[in-house]
């Protein structure tokens, strides 16, 4: 009989902008974390921004080969944003929650509630929340990738992704980086700790 922990999965989301990607780089790197906290790369058919990088910050497909592997079951989960696709590949999470490690996702709302629904027990959410929607106003607008009518769009999509909030488990609001980071590492930590 295999008595193997089956790994867990930590599914964090937020609004564009709450600084999720910026608090899950830092966390990946604390020492606690690393080796047995896998961070899965999603796919997206969105152009790379600036200092983005294929294989480490997305799978950047084109639209015709994200539809491609879609057909083939590839993905676990998909969802159509911003006019753009985004999904979690199926065999890069399973490889990882089978092997015994934690997995680390970084996906929209709706996304993270069909995992949630096919892993009730072994999926956790965790929504990174902006103090207010005008500092949310501002980080997109400091980001500098948005057009006037972008900026809008995301601003009123991270207006119905806070709705989503209540069905979190938690929720961290980033209001200071390294409190926010704490926050994040203390839930996972105790998450991990339960587990065992």
């Amino acid at each position: 009989m295999n008595n193997k922990r089956k790994g867990k999965i930590f599914i964090v989301s937020g609004s564009s902008g709450s600084g999720k990607t910026t608090l899950l780089k830092a966390l990946t790197s604390l020492k606690e974390f690393r080796g047995n906290l896998v961070k899965i790369i999603t796919a997206t058919t969105r152009p790379p921004r600036e200092l983005e990088k294929d294989g480490r910050d997305y799978y950047f497909l084109g639209r015709e080969e994200f539809l491609r592997r879609l057909h083939n079951g590839e993905f676990i989960e998909s969802q159509e944003l911003y006019g753009d696709y985004y999904a979690t590949p199926k065999k890069d999470l399973l490889s990882i929650i089978n092997a015994g490690q934690d997995a680390l996702l970084c996906i929209d709302v709706k996304g993270a509630l069909v995992l949630k629904r096919l892993f009730p027990h072994d999926a956790l959410l965790i929504f990174i929340k902006v103090p207010a929607l005008n500092s949310l106003r501002e980080r997109l607008h400091l980001r500098s990738s948005e057009s006037r009518a972008s900026l809008a769009k995301r601003l009123e999509i991270a207006r119905e992704e806070m709705g989503y909030a209540r069905h979190y488990d938690y929720i961290i609001v980033n209001d200071v980086l390294k409190g926010a980071l704490k926050k994040i590492a203390a839930v996972i930590t105790a998450e991990r700790l339960k587990a065992k």
